[in-house]
This record gives C-alpha cells, sequence and structure tokens, in this order.
C-alpha cells in the first residue's frame, strides 16, 4: 500500500511538473517541487478550511490588512487584536495560520505594523501567544522596522514587555 502511495505521488508530480515546465527535472529539482506542491495544497486546504473560506474572510478583512504605506513607502500591516474573534467561535491554531499566510506577502521587503488592541474582548491565552511567537520566526520580524501600539491595554502592555525581555 505505501509503495502504491509513493509511486502515484511521484506521479501526480511529474504530470504538475510536465505542465509547469517543458524540460525534464533532476532528482533535486523534483523534490524541491514535491514540497512546494504539498505546501501549496496545505495551504488551499487551511485557506478554505471546513467554513467554506468565512475566516479567511474575516482575518483579511477584520484581523489583518495592508492600509497603505507610510512616508518611507513600507506597507503597513495593520493587526487589529480588538476584533479577534472569540476561542469558542473561531479556531487560533488554523487563523494563526491564515495570519502568517497574509504576511507572507509584506516579509521579504520592510514593512510597518500598527497593532490595535484597545477594547479587546477576546483576548488569546498566554499558552497561544507563546506559540504564535514561536511560529513567526526571524524572516517574519527581520525586517518590521516600525512598530506602533494603538490605545495599548494593560494585556498587550505586559505582552510587549514580556517579549521585551525575550527577545533581547
Amino acid at each position: 500500500m505505501e509503495e502504491q502511495y509513493r509511486q502515484w505521488r511521484m506521479k501526480a508530480i511529474v504530470e504538475r511538473a510536465a505542465r509547469y515546465s517543458a524540460g525534464s527535472l533532476d532528482s533535486r529539482g523534483l523534490a524541491a517541487l514535491e514540497e512546494q506542491l504539498t505546501y501549496a495544497e496545505f495551504k488551499a486546504s487551511v485557506m478554505q478550511g471546513d467554513d467554506n473560506g468565512r475566516l479567511l474572510e474575516y482575518v483579511n478583512t477584520h484581523v489583518i490588512f495592508q492600509a497603505g504605506v507610510d512616508f518611507e513607502s513600507k506597507p503597513m500591516v495593520v493587526f487589529c487584536a480588538c476584533n479577534l474573534p472569540s476561542t469558542k467561535e473561531a479556531d487560533y491554531d488554523r487563523m494563526l495560520n491564515l495570519i502568517i499566510f497574509r504576511l507572507d506577502e509584506f516579509v521579504e521587503n520592510d514593512y510597518t505594523v500598527v497593532l490595535f488592541t484597545s477594547g479587546a474582548t477576546n483576548a488569546p491565552g498566554w499558552q497561544w501567544m507563546s506559540k504564535a511567537y514561536r511560529r513567526l520566526d526571524r524572516k517574519y520580524r527581520k525586517n518590521v522596522k516600525n512598530l506602533y501600539v494603538v490605545h495599548p491595554s494593560m494585556w498587550s502592555k505586559m505582552l510587549l514587555q514580556v517579549l521585551g525581555r525575550i527577545v533581547r
């Protein structure tokens, strides 16, 4: 059974590779294509979810979005922690993946983050925040040139103070 699955997977990858390029691939190129297709399939699956993309739409319109550029022409990414849904209504692990997929659009170049925290009724727990911070590796942090916290709450002040000590 495992051998049949491996052969089927290899056949599917070769067929997809043929659609993307006219030439043949060596084993390294084929492995890279397999990894890329697997990630793309994973991303499509997470984005669609079991709610027909409603959480994706909510995250992209209410939680994290681009709001123009700053005075140095860097994109301004707005993160509205005040609009986070209840943990009972949304899968926070899936939401973290959606946020990361959205950040992937900005991380290659310098960008500014504007964080709105005031009025947040659904604050995630410390365990989830720790997990989210660990998932945001250097790729996501290195090009953040400015972080503006608008109307910080006590929760966000404590969080930034703790993270500030960890980051140094």
